[in-house]
C-alpha cells in the first residue's frame, strides 16, 4: 500500500472518529449551554470550548475538502490554498489558550507563572502564524517537495505542550504528593488526547 493511500485512509478514519465523537457528546454540550447564565455572559470555559469544538470542524472540513477535490482549477486554487493552513493555525491558538488557562489556574495563578505561559504562548503562536504564512501551500495537503516543512510547524507547538505539561506537574505534585502516581500519569493522559 502506497503512503497516499494510507494518508487517504487515515483521514477517513479521522473524521468518522470526529464525527462519532461528536454525536456521542453532543448531550454533554447541550448540558454545558444549558449551565450558562445567558447566550450573552459565557463562562470563558463555554467560550473555549465552542471555539475548539468549531473551529476544529471547519479546519478537519476545510482540509479534507482539498484533499479529497478533484475539481480545482488553478483560480479556484489560488483563491482557497491558504484557508485550511489558516484554520489550523486558529485552532493551535485556541488548543494553546486551553492549555495555558488550565496550567495557569493550576498554578494558583500565579502572576509570575502567568507572565512566563503568556511569552511562551506568544513565542508559539507568532512561530506557528509565521510558518503558514510563509511555507507555499498546495491545493492539497500532499508535500509536493521533500521538505520537511511541517516540523516547523510542529516543532514550538511540541515544545509548548511539554512545557505546559512540565509545569502542570510540578504544581499538582505540590498540592498532594501523596498521589502522585496518579498526579504523573492524568497530564500525560491528557496531552496524548491533544495531541491524537
Amino acid at each position: 500500500m502506497d503512503s497516499l493511500t494510507t494518508v487517504t485512509y487515515l483521514r477517513v478514519a479521522s473524521m468518522s472518529i470526529g464525527s462519532y465523537d461528536y454525536i456521542l457528546t453532543l448531550p454533554a454540550e447541550w448540558r454545558l449551554y444549558r449551565r450558562q447564565s445567558s447566550i450573552f455572559h459565557l463562562s470563558l470555559s463555554c467560550v473555549l470550548f465552542i471555539l475548539i469544538r468549531y473551529v476544529s470542524i471547519v479546519t478537519i472540513v476545510t482540509s479534507n475538502y482539498g484533499f479529497f477535490s478533484t475539481t480545482f482549477t488553478y483560480q479556484a486554487c489560488q483563491k482557497y490554498h491558504s484557508v485550511p493552513p489558516i484554520f489550523q493555525a486558529i485552532q493551535t491558538m485556541i488548543s494553546q489558550v486551553i492549555f495555558g488557562v488550565r496550567t495557569f489556574n493550576i498554578a494558583k495563578r500565579d502572576r509570575r507563572i502567568g507572565i512566563a505561559l503568556l511569552l511562551l504562548s506568544l513565542f508559539a503562536i507568532s512561530v506557528v502564524w509565521t510558518v503558514q504564512i510563509s511555507v507555499n501551500h498546495s491545493c492539497t495537503s500532499v508535500n509536493s517537495t521533500r521538505v520537511m516543512g511541517s516540523w516547523f510547524y510542529y516543532l514550538p507547538v511540541l515544545l509548548y505542550d511539554i512545557a505546559m505539561v512540565i509545569l502542570s506537574t510540578v504544581h499538582l505534585l505540590r498540592y498532594n504528593p501523596l498521589s502522585s502516581r496518579c498526579t504523573l500519569s492524568l497530564p500525560f493522559l491528557g496531552l496524548l488526547n491533544h495531541w491524537f
